[in-house]
């Protein structure tokens, strides 16, 4: 047990120095003004740095509390760069990664709040059908109890869209006329209804 918290510190403190750590050609450089610290760039920069350290965490067997902080902190780097600049183009990627990321850590509720936040800010972002098709079943299948409303909602949406695949259209139809029954049962007497 001991040495499992020693392993989760000193992952931890390798990840700050890390994601901190600057290349010896910056050593002499002044320090970064409060302003350069808030600049998008700089922003982009400390959430690369993070998403780096974190494809490398994927590629070693670092224990699952190193693995949850990191998902954490990078949470906290796209939430800053979001609420600094919540018209930016990049904010729309930096909601959909939070969103992302929170449903998997089970986090669904906050997942879909994310999901919410994207939609509001930018409606046609480029990832809209994954985040609606996401978002329903979070709703469907992770959210207690079901949220059927904002199942209707979001399916709503998608078949609004003249873009969406007229063959999930008619998935969607079908799954709204039995939107009572939880996906699993749905899935299960799929076959038995008639399908129009």
């Amino acid at each position: 047990m001991k040495y499992t918290i020693f392993k989760v510190v000193l992952l931890t403190f390798v990840l700050l120095l890390t994601s901190c750590a600057s290349d010896g050609s910056k050593k002499n450089q002044t320090p970064l003004s409060k302003s350069q610290k808030s600049s998008p760039q700089y922003l982009r920069e400390k959430i690369k740095t993070m998403e780096d350290s974190m494809a490398k965490f994927n590629a070693s067997n670092v224990s699952t509390a190193a693995y949850n902080l990191s998902q954490l902190e990078l949470i906290n780097r796209l939430e800053e760069y979001y609420k600094t600049y919540p018209k930016d183009t990049f904010s729309a990627n930096c909601l959909f990664k939070m969103h992302m990321l929170y449903s998997g850590m089970n986090a669904h509720v906050k997942s879909v709040a994310y999901g919410d936040s994207l939609l509001k800010a930018f409606p046609n972002n480029a990832n809209r059908f994954l985040l609606l098709e996401s978002m329903i079943s979070s709703c469907d299948m992770f959210i207690t109890p079901r949220d059927t409303a904002a199942m209707r909602r979001y399916c709503q949406m998608l078949l609004l869209d003249k873009n969406y695949s007229e063959f999930k259209k008619q998935e969607i139809r079908n799954r709204l006329k039995f939107i009572s029954l939880p996906l699993m049962d749905y899935a299960a007497k799929r076959n038995d209804f008639k399908m129009q």
